[in-house]
């Protein structure tokens, strides 16, 4: 499997990269499954992007959102598509679901207390926010859509704390990218929610740096340490962000505090980010997952399919699925996520 890099499956930069894989050595063979091709996009796209990924352990499945970038102008049918991935299945059966009321652009989703929270970007005539989803009616209810009658600019993700408090970011994809929203109103960063008290705050960011534009979100373990994607490099800009920062939170607290740069990628940018049980991140970048310990050194690649990108990726027990642009891939490894489900199917 490592005999050239562009027929691997796996780059191994660093050696404590095999025992996660559960092989030997570089004679070992491995290889990441495919195991659905998704169907062309809406003639309008200009492409597909897949992103959101989250479990629920109420139906035993997996749930992502398909995003679907106009070609030119503004589409009012971009609405985004719901994936449902059901591994009660052998295999697994993805098939595409309808969320009621439909969701507008969804993008980042989390799981917390038996319902999957979506970050919603929004379009022209609805705004963006948190949208609450009962995973087996497929039930929606937005809770929150508003910063004291602004709207948010287009949020990308969100993460709960077991405590109830959420953290989201909000950055300008959908007017700079998707052309799919109005002028930001706010600042670009990271968010704070309160879900119990209402309390919602600017922690990160508001015009102060250091995003360029946040994306992913991730929570380690212990849940005291927050890890936030961003992206800022252009074909224009190739020196913007590319970065994955790591932050010290507390459930207390209303503020993330320290901050620094956790890792940078050689080439595209992080998107989704998550951790397993021992601290490793895990950020899916272009052409494959990067995954580093959890000191930030660069163990190796999970690479998808040549000419695919990976955008996010959702741990079930041993398993990583990782959805791409083009793919839903899933690969075996020698740990588990990093966030626990106590009612788990």
């Amino acid at each position: 499997m490592f005999k050239s890099l562009e027929s691997a499956s796996f780059v191994v930069l660093n050696e404590k990269f095999f025992e996660l894989l559960r092989v030997q050595d570089y004679t070992s063979t491995k290889d990441i499954e495919t195991i659905f091709d998704f169907p062309e996009g809406p003639p309008f796209a200009e492409r597909v992007v897949h992103d959101g990924t989250v479990y629920s352990p109420e139906c035993n499945c997996i749930f992502f959102a398909e995003l679907h970038p106009p070609k030119e102008g503004y589409s009012a049918d971009a609405m985004s598509w719901v994936w449902r991935t059901n591994l009660n299945e052998t295999p697994p059966v993805t098939e595409k679901v309808y969320p009621s009321p439909p969701l507008t652009m969804a993008n980042g989703a989390y799981y917390h207390n038996g319902s999957v929270y979506w970050a919603q970007e929004g379009n022209w005539t609805v705004p963006g926010g948190v949208v609450r989803m009962d995973p087996l009616t497929l039930t929606t209810e937005v809770v929150l859509n508003n910063f004291f009658g602004h709207r948010f600019n287009s949020l990308n993700d969100i993460v709960i704390h077991q405590s109830g408090v959420a953290y989201f970011t909000d950055g300008y994809y959908g007017y700079d990218n998707f052309n799919d929203t109005l002028k930001p109103e706010l600042a670009n960063g990271v968010w704070r929610w309160n879900m119990e008290t209402g309390d919602l705050r600017a922690v990160l960011g508001a015009g102060g740096g250091p995003f360029t534009n946040p994306n992913g979100l991730a929570l380690n373990p212990e849940e005291v340490k927050l890890y936030i994607t961003d992206r800022g490099n252009t074909s224009d800009n190739p020196a913007g962000g590319r970065t994955i920062y790591q932050y010290d939170i507390k459930a207390s607290n209303t503020a993330a505090s320290g901050g620094y740069v956790f890792a940078y990628v050689d080439a595209g940018f992080p998107d989704g980010i998550k951790l397993d049980k021992d601290g490793r991140v895990y950020g899916a970048v272009t052409g494959g997952v990067h995954v580093f310990d959890a000191y930030g050194t660069f163990l190796g690649i999970i690479k998808v399919a040549n000419g695919d990108a990976a955008v996010n990726m959702q741990w079930v027990g041993d398993t990583l699925y990782i959805v791409g642009r083009e793919h839903l891939y899933r690969c075996h490894l020698n740990t588990t996520g990093a966030q626990v489900y106590s009612n788990r199917a």
